[in-house]
């Protein structure tokens, strides 16, 4: 029963990023697995239940995974990229889950289930922690605040998921890069390398911003002009 729950779930993920929880029927669901919609029943009441079980068990995933990693990096820079190539790994293995959340208001609302709301609430803090502790202790730039460099950081990071999506898993090494090299390394305090020329390495991350910054600009275009 476990694995036609898992299949209901991924299946029932990619149509309610396509068409929405309410734009999604049962029988839609059903059918995508290979089932009658009656038989789905016997392992989920309803297709709001298959959307919070999405949900809930990314999110259980996800609060594991930083608590599980923190305790052995240290520093702005690491604890930070923990928490990215985390976030990326785990949405790698629940597949839709943040473009769900991100998209259903009845998730991220005022009326969210207090389980969602709670778990979420609890995977922000880590990135909160992290930022605040660099702030005091002098490697976030100053000026900056903790809590908005957080969030904007976390965000950057949900988004660059649901942008790299159909390739995921094989570039999560450059996402990570990426988003630190844009959020990260531009919020650390100066140092000695404060007005010198750019390395290699750090020619070849603008490059790819660059390009990022592009598609980007496409994308922005292209939903703009939608039907």
């Amino acid at each position: 029963m476990g694995n036609r729950r898992d299949q209901i779930k991924r299946v029932a993920a990619g149509l309610f990023v396509e068409h929405g929880v309410a734009g999604t029927s049962v029988r839609d669901i059903a059918e995508g697995v290979g089932m009658l919609s009656g038989s789905l029943y016997h392992h989920f009441p309803s297709k709001d239940a298959i959307a919070f079980a999405i949900l809930s068990d990314f999110l259980t995933d996800l609060n594991a995974r930083y608590r599980s990693v923190l305790p052995h990096v240290n520093g702005m820079r690491e604890e930070l990229r923990a928490l990215v190539h985390s976030s990326i790994e785990i949405a790698g293995a629940h597949p839709y889950a943040t473009e769900i959340y991100q998209n259903e208001r009845a998730y991220h609302g005022p009326d969210a289930p207090a389980a969602i709301a709670t778990a979420v609430r609890e995977a922000h803090t880590f990135w909160i922690a992290a930022a605040t502790k660099a702030s005091a202790c002098g490697e976030l730039r100053a000026g900056l605040d903790p809590v908005e460099f957080a969030r904007m950081l976390r965000e950057g990071v949900w988004w660059s998921i649901r942008y790299h999506r159909e390739h995921l898993d094989e570039r999560r090494d450059e996402v990570t890069d990426t988003v630190l090299a844009a959020f990260v390394d531009g919020g650390a305090a100066p140092g000695a390398r404060t007005g010198a020329r750019p390395a290699a390495d750090d020619r070849s991350i603008v490059d790819r911003l660059d390009r990022i910054e592009r598609r980007l600009e496409k994308l922005s275009d292209s939903l703009l002009h939608e039907p």
